[in-house]
């Protein structure tokens, strides 16, 4: 465990996590405090219930992308090594895009409330703002490698090229 929370290559585990975490963390509360206090202002129409199985659709990917992440992450960090295959193959930032585009939509359409949606679009763009400065900080250890990676693979939306 000590081992993961060494700095390797001048950079942490945790990486811009802490000020995404920070920037989402709200709109995250809000959206829990909306649905729990106030279900009523949280509730998308009846009439798209139909839609609710869709979630069960999203769920099970969102939860494999971001374990597999999880996994490559806690073994490939403590290595120095550029992680660029599996969950890393399909997006470079796995572990929020999973939140983002899987696991967070998902809620949404299971508790039929559009207030997990909105958590997501923040989490979005709180990996938009921060993440540049991660990126630098690999391309100043990775060099060319992480530069072709970046040209390989897409920020945020799975299976899309850059």
């Amino acid at each position: 465990m000590i081992q993961i929370l060494k700095n390797q290559n001048g950079m942490n585990i945790i990486g811009q996590g802490g000020k995404i975490i920070l920037f989402t963390l709200p709109f995250l509360a809000a959206a829990i405090l909306l649905q729990v206090k106030f279900p009523q202002a949280a509730a998308l129409p009846e009439s798209l219930n139909w839609i609710r199985p869709l979630g069960y659709v999203l769920l099970p990917p969102g939860l494999i992308l971001w374990g597999t992440a999880v996994i490559q992450l806690l073994t490939g960090f403590p290595k120095g090594k550029l992680v660029t295959s599996g969950a890393y193959g399909v997006v470079r930032n796995p572990i929020y895009s999973s939140m983002t585009f899987f696991v967070l939509p998902a809620i949404s359409l299971l508790t039929l409330t559009w207030v997990y949606l909105a958590a997501a679009a923040s989490l979005y763009a709180g990996v938009m703002i921060f993440i540049g400065e991660e990126e630098q900080q690999l391309t100043r250890v990775f060099g060319r490698e992480y530069e072709e990676y970046l040209e390989k693979v897409d920020r945020m939306i799975p299976f899309k090229k850059p």
